[in-house]
């Protein structure tokens, strides 16, 4: 099994049929289950807004998923301070990224996080951290 850590981006092109990654997402999801799931919380907060809360599916299917047996919600205690500083500051990449993106990237970067591939439809925000250590991204 694979350790995979979800970007916010999946979650809304997997239940917005208008969505121009719904095709991809309703493809890579079957991936999702014979796999662990990594959602970091602060993507919560970002893919559970007003919008997807009005989808009774969007809700009911997300909330399955997260209580899957395979998701793993992970915490961003220990590293929201550092990537509060990171977003302010703009020391992660040359363009400006999302608190959340930068969480995202502390956590690809962290040894301690076993994470083995990344879905996202941001590719270029990650793939830096993800060659270095060598976490395949899934993005097609």
């Amino acid at each position: 099994m694979k350790s995979v850590l979800v970007d916010s981006g999946f979650w809304f092109a997997l239940y917005d049929e208008g969505d121009e990654h719904n095709s991809t997402a309703i493809a890579i999801e079957k991936f999702l289950d014979s796999n662990i799931i990594v959602i970091p919380f602060p993507t919560l907060y970002e893919s559970i807004n007003t919008k997807f809360m009005k989808n009774k599916k969007a809700k009911n299917e997300f909330e399955k998923i997260l209580k899957r047996n395979n998701t793993k919600i992970i915490s961003d205690e220990s590293i929201k301070n550092d990537a509060l500083e990171i977003t302010f500051t703009n020391k992660s990449v040359e363009r400006k990224l999302s608190l959340v993106d930068n969480i995202i990237r502390l956590i690809l970067s962290d040894i301690n996080y076993r994470i083995d591939c990344l879905i996202t439809f941001n590719t270029k925000d990650f793939i830096d951290i993800c060659a270095k250590r060598n976490i395949e991204i899934l993005d097609k």
